[in-house]
């Protein structure tokens, strides 16, 4: 099993990591949205849809591989610190953050969806913070 574990976190944090991208990725995209000739948005929203998608992916990676990884490891969530606990309530608010930022976004409410990406953002820190805390 310890092929699969290796696999999993590697997939873990390779998902991490394009999660972490997308963070700095998405506001340098809309700064620059707001500042471009109108021509040019179309292909600067194209790129960020992509990214969205690719984001959703990796969180989606990110929510198979590390119940895999508690599982291989530690046979399941029985017994599991405080700051495990702390790391799925965050997840759980970040999942919260992504709905609502979409609505936000499809109602063309920009502040509320820029707030709730920022929210998602401290939450992300959040989760990488507790996570440490709990396997540590």
């Amino acid at each position: 099993m310890d092929i699969v574990f290796d696999l999993a976190l590697m997939a873990h944090l390779l998902s991490l990591l394009a999660a972490g991208g997308v963070v700095i990725a998405m506001p340098l995209i809309a700064e620059r949205m707001a500042t471009v000739p109108p021509e040019a948005r179309p292909a600067l929203g194209a790129i960020a849809e992509r990214i969205g998608i690719m984001s959703r992916i990796a969180f989606l990676v990110l929510l198979i591989s590390g119940p895999l990884m508690v599982w291989i490891r530690f046979g399941g969530v029985a017994g599991m610190n405080l700051w495990f606990w702390v790391k799925m309530g965050l997840i759980v608010l970040m999942i919260a953050c992504m709905i609502g930022n979409g609505y936000f976004r499809k109602q063309g409410n920009m502040a509320a969806a820029k707030a709730i990406a920022n929210l998602s953002r401290l939450a992300l820190v959040g989760i990488i913070l507790s996570a440490v805390l709990a396997f540590n």
